[in-house]
Order: structure tokens, then C-alpha cells, then sequence
């Protein structure tokens, strides 16, 4: 195979330090598939000059949002491999970035060797009513996102329900599923003995806030019949979503086993992953794909509790809240076992940037090794 060797821009967010899963997701992938500096660069919305500092990245440019700006930055470009990470509220306020599919149209024209891969990694609900103005905005990102899908050469998403819409909306059958990878790197190796009684839940506030909802009867139960004696929320703080947590958290019978850490650096949160047993997710069956909370959990070792079962792996090796009452030693470290080893063979980022690079027609011979 010709080796390849056009410029790669990647169209995101806002990279770390800012909050953004997409930009995380978008620098992660970018750290595990190491081509050379000099030919990949970051077209981001805002905070380039702290990402430049904060990454030590030199291709990091700006375009504020603006559909003149990223047109003048793909010409700059040129005929390059276009990775766009594409969710509507990413780049619209009202999530429906109706400029996005002219711009890359005319980049398409204009460099029509250039090659584009767009990543899905939200789609618009289908549940609201027509009298609401939220259907109406998902109605035109849903448009754009029909535009876009037919304009990119290669589509990926990161669920099965997202793969059968993208199939619909598109027409084509090429829909590649991608998971999404731990947003938390694993920064030890889990040699410390885990707490059994100690459980966590990771993520952003409405997450968290939901979690501890559908848990609520089970946490009680485990209170009262010393299952659980310490739960641990991590994440960012939100006024709204946080105190309707508290106000839930105040009613248990031990709400002092609650110990919220807030936003903890990277390195300790790995480490409180590796030493607790369970961590509690509102993953389910179509939604899997996309939560970093429930990969960095599998990442880790760490036993997952779930309200959905399922017969396909990853959630066929989580855990009922059912069984954690009866689940012995040996169980529960081969159900956590089966999920990292799956983790590692699916969602890993090497593997995850391989699959992508592969979707490019990149020849792996080309990625410099680490």
C-alpha cells in the first residue's frame, strides 16, 4: 500500500485544560496515534494558546465558532485528512450548526483528494413533542446532520442505535461503531487490595444525579446491612443537578458514608478506581458506547453494577444489584476480570486510534512507535 502522507486537521471542541468530553476524547485518540507532529493540527473552537501550553502541542489553531474562519483554515490545509467530532450543542448553542455541511461542501470541491471522517458522537432525541421548541432544533441539527453524513467519506459513531439512524439518514451501510475509551488512564497496576464495601460514581453531575436515582432503594438496603460503608462521587460540581443529589443523599439512613471529591486530577482518580470495588453506572444496553464514566470504570478493574443486563458483552459481565448481596470473592473478580480483558480488546485507545487510522487508510507502518 502507498504510504500516506497528506496532512491530517482534526475538527473538535475545546482540548484539555478545558472541560469538553469531545475535546478529551479528541486529544486522547490524537495522544495514541502518534504520526508526526508536523503534520496534524487541532482546528478548534477556542483555548488554543492554553491547550498549546498545557499539551505542549504545536499545531493548535482557532476558528471561534465561525464558518469563515474554518473555511480559511481548511484552505490552509488543503487536499489533508479531515477528522470532524461532530455533536450539535458542540458548536451551535441551540445544537443546530447550519453553516457546518457549505463548509466542508466547498472544501470538498475545491480539494476533492482531500478525505473526510466525521465521528457522530451525539444525535438528537426523537422523544420530544412537536409543541416543544427542543424538537424543532433537533429537527435542523437532525438535517444537518443528513447533510454531513453524505458529504463524509467515512462515518463512525460510538453506538448501535446511533449506527442504525446514521444508516437511515445517510442511506449507506458503512456505519463503523466505535466505543468511546477510558477518559481516566490507568496509572497503576490494581495490585492493591480493593475495598469491599467501598463503591463510586464517576461522571458529570447529571449523570451522577441519575445514577444515585436509580440506585436509591439498592443503597439504602446496603446501608442498613453494611454492604456499602463508603460511596465516593467524583466530578464536577453543578448547583442544580448537585443539590437535587443532596436533597435525595440527606434522606438515606447513613448519609455520611456519601464523600464527594469534586474534580480530583486525572492520576487520583485512577488510583481511587483502582481501590474500590464497585462502581455504579446508569449505563444501559443502548448508551453503553458513549460513557467514558463506565470505560474508565472497566479500565480499572473495577466491578461495574448496572440495572440493565444483557447477553453481549460489555454488559454481560457487569454486575446485578441483585447479586451483589450473594456474588462471591471469586465471581466477582472473574465478572471484573472479563470486562477489562473486553475494555482492552475493544476500547483501549490504541485500539480505538488504530481502528480510526485504519478508517483513514492510514498504514499503520507509518504511526511512529511510542
Amino acid at each position: 500500500m502507498e504510504m500516506d502522507t497528506r496532512r491530517i486537521a482534526i475538527i473538535t471542541t475545546r482540548l484539555p485544560p478545558a472541560l469538553c468530553g469531545i475535546g478529551t476524547y479528541s486529544w486522547l485518540l490524537r495522544k495514541h496515534w502518534p504520526i508526526e507532529d508536523s503534520r496534524v493540527e487541532f482546528l478548534v473552537i477556542d483555548g488554543a494558546a492554553q491547550s498549546i501550553t498545557k499539551l505542549g502541542l504545536r499545531g493548535v489553531s482557532e476558528f471561534n465558532g465561525k464558518a469563515a474562519e474554518l473555511s480559511r483554515s481548511l484552505e490552509r490545509v488543503g487536499p489533508a485528512n479531515v477528522v470532524l467530532h461532530y455533536a450539535g450543542r458542540a458548536y451551535h448553542r441551540y445544537g443546530c450548526p447550519a453553516w457546518f455541511p457549505a463548509v466542508l461542501r466547498n472544501w470538498k470541491a475545491k480539494f476533492p483528494a482531500g478525505r473526510l471522517l466525521i465521528f457522530f458522537h451525539e444525535l438528537p432525541s426523537d422523544n420530544f413533542p412537536v409543541t416543544t421548541r427542543y424538537f424543532w432544533i433537533d429537527l435542523c441539527n437532525r438535517r444537518v446532520i443528513g447533510k454531513l453524513a453524505h458529504l463524509a467519506d467515512v462515518i463512525a459513531t460510538n453506538t448501535a442505535e446511533h449506527v442504525d439512524k446514521l444508516e437511515r439518514v445517510s442511506g449507506r451501510r458503512e456505519v463503523y461503531l466505535i466505543p468511546v475509551g477510558s477518559n481516566i488512564e490507568p496509572a497503576n497496576d490494581f495490585s492493591e487490595r480493593r475495598a469491599r464495601t467501598e463503591f463510586v460514581i464517576f461522571g458529570l453531575p447529571f449523570g451522577r444525579w441519575q445514577t444515585l436515582q436509580m440506585f436509591d432503594r439498592e443503597i439504602r438496603s446496603w446501608q442498613e446491612t453494611g454492604r456499602l460503608t463508603k460511596l465516593h462521587l467524583i466530578g464536577p460540581h453543578d448547583e442544580n443537578f448537585d443539590g437535587r443529589s443532596d436533597r435525595l443523599i440527606a434522606t438515606w439512613p447513613n448519609p455520611e458514608v456519601v464523600v464527594r471529591h469534586g474534580m480530583l486530577p486525572a492520576l487520583d482518580v485512577s488510583k481511587l478506581l483502582a481501590r474500590v470495588q464497585f462502581g455504579l453506572t446508569n449505563a444501559t444496553v443502548e448508551n453503553w458506547g458513549k460513557s467514558s464514566a463506565f470505560m474508565a470504570c472497566a479500565a480499572h478493574g473495577c466491578a461495574i453494577v448496572a440495572k440493565t443486563k444483557s447477553e453481549s458483552p460489555p454488559l454481560s459481565f457487569t454486575i446485578t444489584a441483585a447479586e451483589i448481596s450473594a456474588i462471591s470473592d471469586l465471581d466477582l473478580a472473574a465478572r471484573a476480570r472479563l470486562l477489562k480483558e473486553w475494555y482492552d480488546a475493544n476500547a483501549d485507545w490504541d485500539v480505538i486510534a488504530a481502528k480510526i487510522a485504519g478508517l483513514l487508510s492510514i498504514p499503520m507502518d507509518q504511526v511512529v512507535s511510542k
